[in-house]
């Protein structure tokens, strides 16, 4: 059973990890803060407050250069800041947690499901 580790009004680092249409990989480390528990599917729902850090990697896992980054993508992830979404209690560890491409340009409701 998952344990609960986080309180309402508790801060931790988050990262997402997204595969894009080129293949490569878009990382993005925030800071999120508990805005309320759902006791009943076992989640955080947090609201992202800051991004922390980027990286893009090729499909191989090697770091795109800044000036190689996709700026597209990067706005996207910007956009993020300041939006809420469910965490099950495990993924509060320190691994990524990868996500569909659909939720970050939103085709997919994970960070618009909450206002």
């Amino acid at each position: 059973m998952p344990q609960q580790n986080y309180q309402m009004g508790d801060s931790f680092r988050l990262q997402f990890v997204w595969q894009v249409p080129s293949r490569d990989y878009v990382r993005a480390l925030f800071q999120v803060e508990i805005t309320s528990l759902d006791l009943e599917t076992q989640r955080y729902i947090v609201q992202i407050q800051q991004l922390l850090g980027k990286r893009q990697e090729t499909a191989e896992g090697e770091a795109r250069p800044a000036a190689d980054l996709t700026p597209e993508y990067w706005q996207l992830v910007r956009e993020l800041v300041g939006r809420k979404a469910a965490i099950a209690y495990e993924a509060s560890s320190p691994q990524p947690i990868r996500l569909r491409y659909e939720t970050l340009t939103r085709e997919h409701h994970y960070f618009t499901r909450y206002k």
